[in-house]
């Protein structure tokens, strides 16, 4: 037996078969894997529509990756480019890639803050669609789950971690915390 309390509820889900066990952990895979996309294509959105609105050259948003075009699918929306990785198991990384080069440093911790604030209005969002979810339980879960890897994801985009990842062409990616905090330090020059 599995119980499962989400705001004074109480819902029990009795496994008899060993089929609805096993159907239960595929259900519970792409729910996992849909909260992933949904976060992270929301947190690199955030980065895009800001370097959309300030530069007039296209951005490229990687699902799964930190700017490998290889095993994804491809689709173009203006000039918004996205890849995505056909494996769901990497759908919980991603990153957008646009030109800076002429942008000022206000409007480059603008596009920089903006994946962070995404995430943000994300978490909220879900928290006050399961809120107001009455007596639908399966979008209860579906928001439920997108709540809690959204949630751990904004807790992970605050946190400055200095250790670079790197994209297959060898440049360095820091978080986004620590990017701002670069670039008010090169504001400043502290740098």
């Amino acid at each position: 037996m599995i119980f499962y309390h989400w705001r004074h509820r109480l819902i029990l889900l009795k496994i008899t078969q060993p089929m609805f066990g096993f159907l239960s952990i595929i259900a519970l895979a792409l729910l996992l894997a849909l909260a992933f996309f949904v976060t992270v294509t929301l947190h690199e959105l955030g980065h895009a529509i800001p370097a959309l609105l300030m530069t007039k050259d296209d951005v490229t948003i990687y699902i799964g990756s930190f700017g490998s075009p290889y095993n994804c699918f491809r689709f173009r929306i203006g000039r918004a480019e996205f890849y995505c990785k056909h494996n769901p198991l990497l759908w919980y990384k991603g990153c957008c890639v646009h030109s800076d080069n002429y942008l000022s440093i206000d409007q480059r911790i603008g596009i920089v803050a903006g994946g962070p604030i995404a995430s943000i209005l994300e978490t909220v969002l879900t928290w006050l669609l399961i809120s107001n979810l009455q007596h639908d339980d399966f979008f209860r879960i579906v928001f439920g789950g997108i709540f809690v890897i959204s949630l751990g994801t904004t807790a992970y985009s605050l946190i400055p971690n200095p250790t670079p990842r790197y994209t297959p062409s060898g440049y360095a990616v820091y978080s986004d915390p620590y990017q701002i905090f670069r670039l008010i330090r090169m504001k400043y020059g502290r740098y």
